[in-house]
């Protein structure tokens, strides 16, 4: 599958091969099985930590290969200057101390569909769109928002929620689970998004809370808070949702 990154590389997770958006005449870095793994798993969890250890097992145990915490930095060291040497303003790999690394929350990853097919002379051949990487931030950030309130709508149907705490008489849900660590942490950013906001508890109503993982470890990072009517039906709708992207 092939990613959109910073709105200016081209990752192909299937070869490893990283190219720069609209420059035909530079030659795309390949990268190797290893470093590739790494780059797969990394740009898989966007914004979330993933540590040594899963690394290890994923990357160099399950290739029956043997891995170390050197070989690991060697390799993140590597990826480092490899998307340095084509978007050098820009820190895609963060370091979290004693855990493990994580694609920045900062750098935006987006999938790209495949490539249309057309026939022609009786060969089937792949047809480049340019206009689907040149959308622009803000029509992407839109499609973003459009597809997660979707998601909100019809959770009760397609995922499995998670009580965190209350807010009022108002159950407030996470969509995956947050480690015992973190829940205070949660808890008071929840509740202080909703003070902020001025969104009250209304009668038959929930909260929904979307917080990314690198506002755990002393990062920036988004939070969103949805408060949403609940049907007869008990499905969520009539959402009035909070975004913070810089906390």
């Amino acid at each position: 599958m092939k990613y959109l990154l910073a709105d200016v590389l081209v990752y192909n997770d299937e070869d490893g091969s990283i190219s720069v958006v609209d420059a035909p005449d530079v030659e795309p870095q390949v990268l190797t099985a290893t470093a590739n793994g790494i780059m797969k798993m990394l740009v898989n969890h966007h914004g979330n930590v993933v540590e040594r250890e899963v690394f290890l097992r994923e990357v160099w145990d399950a290739r029956g290969l043997q891995g170390s915490n050197n070989s690991l930095n060697q390799y993140i060291s590597i990826l480092r200057k490899i998307l340095a040497s084509q978007v050098p303003e820009a820190a895609f790999i963060i370091t979290v101390p004693k855990m493990g690394f994580m694609m920045s929350a900062d750098i935006a990853v987006h999938p790209l569909p495949d490539e249309p097919e057309r026939i022609e002379s009786g060969k089937t051949t792949r047809r480049f769109q340019p206009e689907l990487l040149f959308c622009g931030g803000l029509t992407i950030l839109v499609v973003a928002l459009c597809v997660w309130m979707f998601v909100i709508k019809h959770n009760q149907q397609h995922a499995e929620m998670h009580l965190l705490t209350h807010i009022g008489e108002c159950p407030v849900y996470t969509f995956s689970p947050l480690a015992d660590v973190f829940h205070n942490k949660a808890i008071a950013l929840a509740k202080t998004i909703q003070r902020d906001g001025n969104v009250p508890c209304l009668k038959k109503s929930i909260f929904y809370l979307h917080i990314q993982n690198t506002l755990f470890y002393g990062h920036e990072g988004r939070l969103v808070l949805s408060q949403c009517s609940l049907t007869k039906a008990n499905k969520a709708s009539a959402c009035r949702t909070l975004y913070y992207y810089d906390w």
